[in-house]
């Protein structure tokens, strides 16, 4: 199967993989076939791309980082106890064991997930898909938080951490942002630039996440320090407190850094998704002074940024799609190569293993790839 942007899908097309509502309900079946009515209404709920069925592709396996259930159980989960803790506004012993139990449990599935799939796979992180645009506040948080959580798990697995350190470290990122539901949505969703007031609430988010994860029962305290800690910057200029590097916990350091690398590679109100490989080069760039250059190291050379299915356009031309990931090179995978330098359709497809020709890059990925 392929991965296309929603733009090129067309009636006939059969989903290569189910749609699942954001209550854990199926809303269509892998090989469903698509109508216009039907694209239409993806695209009203703000799909951008959909894995397709494919002749010329069938044979690639799509690895997810986690498996539809589990994650449409943790949305599930957490979107409860987001709703119930943003609609009260009260923090009662009550809503504390509600919120903490909806994450003890969204934590304990994600880690036996992973741990199944650490059985299978090496020590590649793959990423979470992100393939809707217009999810409401509390989703977005939700969606942020399953996906930041599931990258940290995975660090935690990869750095050999005991069980007990990889929840301190997995729920600290699954509830670094929680404060925000204490902060008006107006302002998390703002598009233009926002006042020195404004910023100073939004970044009352953090104080307000440390005190309402560190009255949850169950929940370790090291994980309202991620709360709390995880916008600080090696170089003091983050907040709320300007910690500089030997201040800031490890562990969140890295939620602050799988936050900001899932923050780009999702849209925002005010800015559309960033490709994962620009978001990286981001990262990059800001090793040594925002972020720990050994952390961003690491994740940089665990991540698999190119994810099977995805349209990718060479530097020679060529256009093709990632066929599988190298494990030990993980930004160089296989290309199934379906085109020509010319945009001309092969007879036979051929792949490229990039990690053995270093000469040829990845130049454009996804709908962008298309455009010549």
């Amino acid at each position: 199967m392929r991965l296309l942007p929603i733009s090129m899908v067309q009636p006939g097309m059969r989903l290569g993989k189910p749609i699942m509502s954001e209550d854990g309900q199926l809303l269509l079946e892998s090989g469903a076939e698509l109508c216009a009515v039907r694209i239409r209404k993806l695209v009203h709920m703000g799909y951008q791309q959909l894995y397709i069925e494919d002749k010329q592709t069938e044979d690639i396996q799509i690895q997810d980082a986690l498996r539809e259930e589990t994650r449409a159980a943790v949305r599930l989960h957490l979107l409860r106890a987001y709703q119930r803790l943003h609609q009260t506004g009260e923090w009662s012993s009550g809503e504390r064991q509600f919120l903490s139990n909806a994450a003890l449990h969204s934590m304990k599935i994600i880690y036996d997930d992973l741990k199944h799939q650490n059985l299978t796979y090496d020590d590649t992180i793959f990423l979470m898909p992100a393939n809707r645009s217009s999810f409401s506040i509390l989703e977005h948080l939700c969606q942020n938080a399953l996906n930041t959580c599931v990258y940290a798990t995975r660090i935690g697995m990869i750095e050999n951490l005991d069980r007990e350190q990889i929840f301190a470290l997995g729920l600290g990122a699954m509830l670094h942002d929680i404060g925000n539901t204490q902060v008006s949505p107006k302002l998390l969703l703002k598009t233009t630039p926002l006042t020195p007031l404004e910023y100073e609430a939004i970044q009352k988010h953090t104080e307000y996440g440390f005190r309402i994860v560190k009255e949850m029962p169950g929940i370790p305290l090291l994980s309202a320090h991620c709360a709390l800690q995880h916008h600080e910057k090696i170089n003091g200029s983050g907040y709320p407190a300007g910690l500089t590097d030997a201040g800031i916990h490890p562990f969140a350091q890295w939620v602050g850094l799988l936050d900001a690398y899932d923050a780009m590679t999702n849209p925002r109100p005010y800015r559309p998704a960033m490709p994962p490989d620009h978001a990286l080069e981001n990262l990059c760039t800001r090793a040594g002074t925002l972020y720990d250059r050994e952390k961003v190291d690491t994740f940089r050379s665990k991540v698999a940024i190119y994810p099977a299915g995805l349209t990718v356009r060479l530097s020679t031309g060529q256009i093709g799609i990632v066929s599988k990931y190298n494990p030990t090179f993980k930004q160089r995978p296989v290309i199934r190569v379906l085109t020509n330098e010319l945009g001309e359709s092969l007879k036979q497809p051929m792949e490229i293993d990039l990690s053995r020709h270093l000469h040829i890059m990845i130049d454009r990925i996804g709908e962008d790839a298309m455009v010549h």
